[in-house]
Order: structure tokens, then sequence, then C-alpha cells
């Protein structure tokens, strides 16, 4: 399914490193970066609409769809897209699959839960917050929006990780698929805009967590009144 490209952020498409994109993440992280997806399908009740942001080959996806939850991804990237087709129809699993702008994407009903996996990270500090809030409306009142990305630095190794992950970052930055930014607490910036931590998932040495999962209740009508 095709959607139109119409906002300043639909320019982050990963077409171009759909072939190795996994293969990349997987020996990066060693693996830490599927543990940090794959933990959030825990708190996805059985039955749950599920909306992927920026799903990219959606290995998390296609594993959703195989515990039955009804999901809907979406992507600049067509190639990409194409990808996650294939691996769903390898396993003989349905989806709703869009090749589209998540900025523009206006469904007729809100989802139960929203993912946006090493997807913020993509945007500069300054248009960070605004996708968050804006795709976070996706989330019908009570759901959950789940986030797993980089994790904030602290502690004696900080420095360490904190070259480890810009070291990551750099390299989609020079080719023009992130921008450079702050390592992004997501559970603090999310806080302070009304949402509630309901869990939070580090992965890597207990002494420098390197990825991380949050899942977020977003606020309702009534608290942004």
């Amino acid at each position: 399914m095709e959607q139109p490209q119409t906002t300043k952020f639909a320019k982050r498409d990963y077409t171009h490193v759909a072939t190795f994109y996994d293969v990349i993440a997987r020996l990066w992280s060693f693996g830490l970066i599927r543990k940090s997806k794959m933990v959030e399908l825990d708190y996805m009740p059985a039955g749950s609409r599920v909306l992927f942001l920026g799903v990219g080959t959606g290995e998390e996806a296609v594993e959703a769809a195989a515990r039955g939850l009804k999901v809907t991804t979406i992507d600049l990237a067509g190639r990409m897209t194409r990808r996650l087709d294939r691996a769903l129809a390898a396993r003989g699993l349905k989806a709703t699959t869009i090749t589209g702008d998540a900025m523009t994407y206006e469904p007729a009903e809100r989802f139960d839960v929203v993912c946006g996996n090493y997807f913020f990270n993509l945007f500069a500090s300054g248009d960070m917050e605004q996708v968050l809030l804006r795709t976070s409306r996706l989330v019908r009142p009570g759901g959950r929006m789940m986030i797993a990305d980089m994790a904030p630095q602290s502690g004696l190794l900080a420095p360490f990780g904190w070259l480890y992950l810009k070291a990551g970052l750099s390299f989609f930055w020079v080719l023009g698929l992130a921008s450079q930014h702050p390592i992004y607490d997501y559970a603090d910036i999310a806080s302070k805009h009304g949402f509630r931590v309901e869990a939070m998932h580090d992965f890597g040495p207990s002494s420098m967590p390197l990825y991380r999962a949050v899942v977020l209740v977003p606020p309702g009508p009534e608290e942004t009144a």
C-alpha cells in the first residue's frame, strides 16, 4: 500500500541500505538490538492492533504477526517494505504494510500499541519531540507506546558507551540517513510531556547498558487539555 510523502520528515529513506541493514545491526550490537525490540512483545495483549513506525525489514513485526497480533507497518523505503512482505509470506503470515510517511498517516482507527524502534533517533533534537507527540496520537486512550533505541549513558564507563553508540549513529549520518544529536532519554523526555513510564529494560553489560526498551502510556485528552 502506498501513501504520499508530504512532510519535511519524509527524507530518511533507507531503500539503499535495505539489503544489509539487518546484518549490520546484528553484528554491531551483538544481537542486542533484536533483543531490545523483541521484549516489547511481552507487553502486547493478545489480539492487539499494533502499528510499527519506520519498521524497516520488520523482524519484530513478523514475530508479532506470528503471535496473532493485528499488525500494521509503515516505512518510507519501498525496498524495506518488500523485504518485510517476503518475510511474512515465507511464514504464511498477514499484516498491513504501508510505504509512506508516518507523519501524514491517518488511520481510520487508533491502535492499541504503537512502536517506534530505532525510529526517533533519525531526527534532530528540534524535531524528535514533535515526531514523538504527533505519532503518539495514533495510540488509543489507555494504549501503549513502545520505543527501543540507544540507552542514555551514565557512570564511570559512560564515555566508552557514548563513543560506541555515536560511532553507530555517525555511520548512518554519513549516509544522510540520521541526524547528529545527543543520545535521547526517551523515558525522561516523554515524562515531561505527561507520559507514564510503565516499564524499562536495558540491554548490554550491567555496568554499561547500550540499548533500552521503554513502555509508555501516553496522557489522555483530559491530561493534555
